[in-house]
């Protein structure tokens, strides 16, 4: 995910099938950063930690035996702090070994240095978290000054060194009442040499049932809007993720023809999500947007085959929640 949720995915393929693999790694001081919308804080992911970077290897080794797999993304903590390291190195290494496409969603910070580790693991792409044009901003939100300058240098170099093998895209955070902080984000964009915009909807994680895009949808659709233009204007390509679908954006655009322009990327009908954390719980579908509780199921290494236990939750969550189901009909809200 990204530092506010939503995952940046590799493809829009309608066609596209199989297991959507991501990881919360551990980051045993914390995050770099204070962002209030954490979605890692939020659903109270690392509490514990217990897997290892080898299990996390044998994890997709063992979900590719039983299921095409989609693609891996790691997001979040941080995956480039010092401490998730070994564990982001195995994702991605196990990841290009299969010939599955792999993501790596960064706040960036620490982008400039990891960059010869970024080159050797090759990841098909990198999102970097960047929530307003200005510095002042951008570093109030994430809780760290120098935040953007590093982000900034970190991007720069990312595009000098590893695009356009890997492709890159900055991610935003669209708070509500406050799109006027990501007005000047596109011409900086075409600035630094970033031409995919990722903009992504304020979500809340639900105690007990999913959550959802925080803010009035009306208000979120004429703030896209004007985005929109602006990226328009700077020659930057903007999508926005609705993994669930919850904007209904299909159906407002009937409604309001304008709409239609907005390039809504949603979960592939045919695409199942999943998303382990550090202490081996997993959860699937849509309960990806409710807190991990201790009746989440957990993976340990040895004692159930991932494969078996991944198929375990897809028939958990047909069972509970019918019409997410692959069969039937795409992820919705």
């Amino acid at each position: 995910m990204s530092a506010a949720g939503l995952r940046p995915y590799p493809g829009d393929e309608a066609e596209s099938a199989g297991q959507f693999l991501t990881f919360v790694v551990p980051a045993p001081g914390g995050c770099n950063l204070k962002c209030s919308f954490c979605l890692v804080r939020q659903r109270r992911e690392i509490t514990a930690d217990g897997l290892r970077p080898e299990d996390l290897a044998q994890f997709i080794r063992e979900a590719a035996e039983r299921s095409p797999i989609y693609a891996l993304a790691i997001q979040g903590y941080e995956p480039l702090l010092q401490a998730s390291l070994p564990y982001t190195q195995a994702v991605m290494a196990t990841g290009r070994l299969l010939g599955i496409p792999t993501t790596l969603v960064t706040n960036g910070v620490r982008l400039a240095d990891a960059l010869d580790l970024m080159a050797v693991l090759a990841p098909s792409k990198i999102a970097i978290s960047l929530d307003a044009a200005s510095a002042d901003v951008h570093d109030r939100i994430r809780g760290l000054n120098g935040a953007w300058r590093a982000t900034i240098v970190g991007i720069r170099r990312t595009v000098e060194i590893l695009a356009p093998r890997t492709k890159l895209a900055v991610s935003s955070v669209l708070l509500p009442a406050k799109r006027h902080y990501l007005d000047g984000m596109p011409a900086l964009l075409r600035e630094i040499g970033i031409d995919r915009w990722i903009v992504n909807p304020l979500l809340r994680v639900g105690r007990d049932e999913v959550g959802g895009p925080v803010g009035d949808r009306e208000s979120l659709f004429r703030d896209l809007l004007t985005l929109q233009q602006a990226a328009i204007r700077a020659e930057v390509r903007l999508t926005v993720d609705d993994e669930f679908d919850h904007l209904g954006h299909s159906a407002a655009s009937a409604r309001r023809p304008a709409l239609r322009s907005l390039h809504v990327r949603s979960l592939p009908a045919r695409v199942e999500i999943f998303r382990l954390v550090p202490n081996g719980q997993c959860s699937a579908g849509p309960n990806i947007l409710t807190q991990v509780t201790p009746n989440v199921p957990r993976w340990r290494p040895d004692a159930m085959h991932a494969g078996d236990f991944l198929a375990m939750l897809s028939a958990r969550l047909t069972s509970s929640h019918p019409r997410w189901s692959n069969a039937d009909a795409m992820f919705s809200a």
